[in-house]
């Protein structure tokens, strides 16, 4: 059982940790980049993964979940709704997997020089974001050839995609937070993540979900990006109460997530 004792951090002001943070701009464009090469380095097929990954999934859930549960989609066939909550869900999930680890993988970086701390899970993050891109336009590419020509919501997708990277960043913040404290973390992780994915509307819309268990999805901050990522896409229109119910338990996991970070940020070299 963990116990945490710690003298309290004196509080830091905002504008001087965005200084900060921004002052370091070029060491997390570094990191990024490192990611992404030592991701692809001896990869054949390179960023063809990313596309591979979740197409295959989709052929695999349209198989099943289409004849056994039968999914109310609308006019929306099938295999291109399960494909646009894939393409994030793919994004959110090899995101944390990556960033869990980066404080533990990268002790000797923080034990040797200092720099803001959380720059090693935005890199993680970030480059994860090229996926969801390349992810996004595939999933574009699908829906016109089905029929779905843009419309002005698909200007709002830039949007909902940059609420999946924030809402990723601060999960993974307090993720690889939790598992420098404790390494049991790492081993959870995919437990984790695959009870998370079938707790989240990923391959299923929120209206199969039976109304008196409909409320546990607005503590889902991914219902929000799914749901949201799917009304640009194709106008299929969210539950509005669960949408914001969403949105603002993202914000509640975020500012633990950071309270969390920072109580421990100073002794992060230590415990790694």
């Amino acid at each position: 059982m963990l116990t945490i004792i710690q003298s309290a951090r004196q509080p830091v002001p905002l504008a001087a940790v965005v200084r900060e943070y921004t002052a370091y701009g070029s060491l997390l464009k570094h990191l990024t980049l490192r990611d992404l090469r030592l991701r692809y380095r001896h990869a054949s097929l390179g960023l063809l993964w990313v596309i591979v990954q979740p197409v295959v999934s989709m052929i695999v859930f349209a198989l099943v979940f289409s004849r056994v549960l039968r999914p109310a989609t609308g006019d929306v066939p099938y295999s291109l709704y399960a494909l646009a909550g894939l393409v994030p869900w793919s994004f959110f999930a090899s995101s944390l997997s990556r960033a869990c680890m980066v404080f533990v993988a990268n002790s000797g970086l923080l034990t040797k020089v200092y720099f803001p701390r959380a720059i090693l899970p935005a890199s993680a993050v970030l480059g994860s974001a090229l996926d969801l891109a390349v992810g996004c336009g595939l999933v574009c590419l699908y829906a016109v050839g089905s029929g779905f020509w843009p419309s002005w919501r698909w200007m709002l997708l830039p949007a909902v995609a940059a609420q999946a990277v924030v809402t990723t960043f601060f999960i993974a913040l307090g993720l690889a937070t939790l598992n420098a404290i404790q390494r049991d973390v790492k081993h959870a992780m995919q437990f984790v993540i695959q009870l998370w994915m079938y707790a989240s509307p990923v391959v299923y819309p929120s209206s199969l979900v039976p109304g008196p268990y409909r409320w546990l999805f607005g503590l889902n901050p991914l219902t929000s990006v799914l749901d949201g990522f799917r009304w640009c896409l194709f106008g299929t229109p969210p539950d509005w109460p669960l949408y914001a119910a969403s949105v603002v338990s993202m914000a509640a996991l975020a500012a633990g997530a950071v309270r969390l970070f920072f109580h421990f940020e100073r002794t992060l070299a230590e415990r790694v």
